[in-house]
């Protein structure tokens, strides 16, 4: 390749990723030297890029690949309005393809719907008779299954639902309405998504390539996956070796990503691309998250519910709020919804890190962060065996027992665009810190920045702009806890190699790898689009 200089841009140099005006030297596949003062070496390769902007390439390390891969095999349900446009969607979705396996519907925005609530079991089936149905809610940790689709799932679809607790919703007489949480959701969306890679073929290749391809196409120099199968290792170790993006992925129980993580004698032996071996736990769930708030909360939350359900002139919101398990204790209330019992959690935390396998653990509310921290803590795990994913919700006191591990956390602001207007109505950023990037980092926190796609925004770049504006539509969440340009670009690339110890934790600067992306202006202007990503100092994507 030869040595190539890049100069007339700007340059998001070395560890802290501060821009200037500069130029950088790429001696085969490694960054030979960067500066900002002199004129530039000599290279027997020139790229003048005036005006443009050289980033460390992106590391997306809560990126749901397998599972986004087959997004654009489905139908996207973001856009429903209530139950009336899911059924005609399934219903049009069976007239069209009647040799599908599933009807696979993604991003249900169901607290915008009126009624509040997913279709039912019988529903989906009067739409769809006999057809397996899975409908997913943008957070892919509820949905609603048609009878036939919980019978290959394993799931009850008659009779007494005694399996799974409250993962399985029941009506009065006991029975599943085909409404589904966490574990027994998780299952149900890995038998669709195994059954629908079956039905593919030969074609599954390409499915997950084009995946990969869009990846490169937004800068992202390297993938890593939070929850693949044991039995698809090899599915992505055959997708790694066709395509330049780097790839790295996590295990945990074959049953589905929400199912408990079964110890690390299931665990399979490496490798697990470009990373160490790794497993996925669930401290909490999505919308049944275990969070903790001051008494003053509870009053305010069923206001919100009460708002939302006059603005949509509909009681679903309210009736969804009271759903919701609350325990008021003296001077704060809790959501019952953590996965784990402290002494189980901290026996899968002793296993796993006596194997050296690095533990990545769900914790969307305080009370579940508080959990993860303390038996992190406890159990003496070291903190590169450990990043913690999300903290949606924080306090002061989560804050610190997350940073006395040293465990890094992974959060994603790019959903605030999306959610905004859900957090604030329901009332919660009146009571807790939602997405506090500048509160972790100033607690000393490594703060990594990632996408968690499908459910949020797979553009690195949209993830960047919502960590230092965190605007949505109505407004903006907290301004306070924004980030600066060059933190957010540091989280969402130096330190998240650093996090999976993989290549480019040191950012742009000589010695490390040539993983970068150029863009054709500011990375903070919203009109700024990637032209190339380098990987390994090959040009891996052009447009």
């Amino acid at each position: 390749m030869g040595i190539r200089l890049i100069t007339g841009a700007t340059v998001w140099a070395g560890p802290a990723c501060t821009p200037a005006r500069g130029w950088l030297l790429v001696d085969g596949d490694q960054i030979a030297d960067a500066g900002t003062d002199g004129p530039p070496p000599a290279a027997g390769e020139v790229l003048d890029l005036a005006g443009g902007h050289v980033l460390p390439g992106f590391v997306d390390v809560h990126l749901h690949l397998t599972q986004a891969a087959w997004y654009p095999h489905g139908g996207d349900a973001w856009g429903w309005r209530g139950l009336e446009d899911a059924l005609a969607a399934v219903r049009a979705a069976a007239a069209a393809d009647p040799a599908a396996p599933w009807l696979l519907f993604w991003d249900a925005a169901r607290w915008r719907w009126p009624q509040g609530r997913l279709p039912t079991a019988r529903e989906l089936d009067q739409a769809a008779p006999g057809r397996r149905v899975l409908i997913a809610t943008a957070d892919m940790h509820r949905g609603a299954v048609s009878p036939a689709g919980l019978a290959a799932a394993g799931l009850p679809s008659h009779g007494p639902a005694r399996d799974y607790g409250d993962d399985i919703t029941r009506d009065r007489r006991g029975l599943p309405t085909g409404e589904l949480w966490e574990a027994a959701f998780g299952v149900a969306l890995q038998r669709a998504l195994t059954d629908t890679q079956a039905h593919a073929g030969d074609g599954e290749g390409a499915v997950l390539a084009a995946q990969a391809r869009r990846c490169l196409s937004l800068g992202i120099t390297h993938a890593h996956d939070p929850y693949v199968p044991p039995g698809w290792h090899q599915r992505m170790l055959s997708l790694r070796s066709a395509t330049p993006l780097r790839l790295s992925w996590a295990t945990g129980a074959a049953a589905g990503m929400h199912s408990p993580a079964p110890g690390p004698d299931a665990a399979p032996d490496g490798p697990y691309g470009d990373s160490g071996r790794e497993v996925k736990l669930f401290a909490d769930g999505g919308d049944r998250c275990a969070i903790q708030l001051p008494s003053r909360a509870a009053p305010g939350l069923l206001r919100g519910a009460i708002q939302q359900s006059a603005r949509l002139r509909s009681p679903g919101p309210l009736r969804e709020a009271l759903r919701r398990k609350l325990i008021v204790r003296p001077g704060h209330v809790h959501t019952p919804y953590l996965r784990y019992t402290d002494a189980d959690l901290a026996r899968l935390m002793d296993a796993y890190a006596g194997a050296g396998v690095r533990m990545r653990i769900h914790a969307l509310g305080n009370l579940a962060g508080e959990q993860a921290a303390r038996l992190l803590q406890q159990t003496g795990v070291p903190p590169a065996l450990a990043t913690i994913d999300h903290l949606m919700l924080l306090d002061p006191v989560t804050v610190d027992r997350v940073a006395a591990t040293g465990a890094t956390v992974s959060y994603q602001p790019g959903i605030i665009p999306r959610y905004g207007d859900m957090l604030t109505g329901m009332r919660v950023d009146r009571y807790a810190t939602i997405l506090g990037g500048r509160r972790l980092l100033q607690a000393g926190v490594p703060l990594v920045l990632s996408s968690d796609h499908p459910s949020g925004p797979l553009d690195p770049l949209a993830n960047l702009r919502a960590a230092v504006d965190r605007r949505f539509a109505d407004g903006e969440l907290q301004p306070d806890q924004a980030l600066s340009r060059p933190e957010a670009v540091r989280a969402a690339t130096a330190t998240a190699a650093a996090s999976l110890g993989a290549p480019g934790a040191g950012g742009l600067q000589p010695g490390q790898p040539a993983d970068l992306v150029i863009c054709d202006g500011d990375p903070f202007n919203p009109a700024t689009r990637v032209t190339q990503t380098w990987i390994a100092g090959t040009v891996a994507w052009s447009g």
